[in-house]
């Protein structure tokens, strides 16, 4: 048998506007354990939208510095190349190997 399917609650997501990233971009770069981490976090998230787990899968090898994009492995084993900004591709490398990361 054909059954209607329910309607769907139209979405409440909605991107943050400017004033609001920049209030969080502040907080983030001025308080906690090690803000430069943080602040690097925020800036990976906002230019390539990748999920949690991607930035916590990201490695040294995952960076294609002459490509400038980084390689993100999120949810459902997918993978996927996602272009950066050189400045965040140049802070990233200097992340890895001012941390002495070896994956």
């Amino acid at each position: 048998m054909r059954v209607t399917k329910p309607r769907r609650n139209a979405s409440t997501r909605r991107a943050l506007v400017s004033d609001r990233v920049n209030e969080l971009n502040d907080v983030v770069s001025s308080t906690g354990d090690d803000p430069e981490l943080d602040a690097l976090v925020c800036r990976l998230h906002e230019e390539s939208a990748c999920r949690r787990g991607g930035a916590l899968a990201l490695r040294r090898r995952d960076l294609d510095r002459t490509q400038c994009t980084i390689l993100l492995r999120e949810k459902g084993e997918t993978e996927r190349w996602q272009p950066v900004s050189p400045t965040l591709m140049r802070h990233l490398i200097a992340h890895f190997v001012g941390r002495r990361w070896r994956r």
